[in-house]
């Protein structure tokens, strides 16, 4: 019975904490086919919080990312910041806090504008620009994920809180 009680303990006190992140994933930028001069990586914060977006040169690639960052859906009225480290280095980085919600990160190989992010097209993309990007969205104290959210997300309160009950109740007193 004590050791029931030790581990629905433990598991309220794992569930409990907030919980930091880090997903990764490389992405081609080419010119050709020409669709191809933008990247765009879709992603979801579930757990608000701040965010580090960095993009670099893929190992064997000499690019230098660019990167514009947008609330979704993608269009000029929903873009947060962008960054280009301004040659130095092969890299962009924005720190930014971020809400619940879905995101949009546009990446080129090449200095490209706010239109050209949204349209999806970087003209200034050709051979001696285009390569691998990987790109890294970490945070210290919130959680994002590739892809789309489920409609109606359950919290890990919800779980805990369910299985704690379902506990309780197998493991009542008996009465003598």
């Amino acid at each position: 019975m004590k050791l029931v009680k030790l581990l629905l303990a433990s598991v309220a006190l794992v569930a409990g904490t907030a919980q930091a992140n880090t997903i990764s994933t490389s992405v081609l930028v080419d010119n050709f086919p020409t669709d191809q001069t933008v990247a765009y990586i879709n992603f979801n914060v579930t757990d608000a919080g701040s965010f580090d977006i960095f993009a670099n040169s893929a190992f064997g690639s000499q690019v230098d990312p660019y990167i514009y960052l947008f609330a979704s859906p993608l269009s000029v009225g929903t873009f947060i910041e962008s960054d280009d480290d301004s040659g130095v280095g092969l890299g962009s980085f924005i720190d930014r806090n971020l809400n619940i919600g879905s995101y949009v990160l546009a990446v080129s190989t090449f200095n490209f504008s706010l239109f050209e992010a949204v349209n999806g097209y970087n003209g200034s993309v050709d051979n001696s620009s285009d390569g691998y990007v990987d790109v890294t969205i970490a945070s210290r104290n919130g959680e994002a994920e590739f892809g789309n959210p489920s409609a109606v997300p359950v919290p890990a309160a919800a779980w805990l809180f369910g299985s704690a009950l379902l506990g309780f109740a197998g493991f009542r007193r008996k009465s003598v």
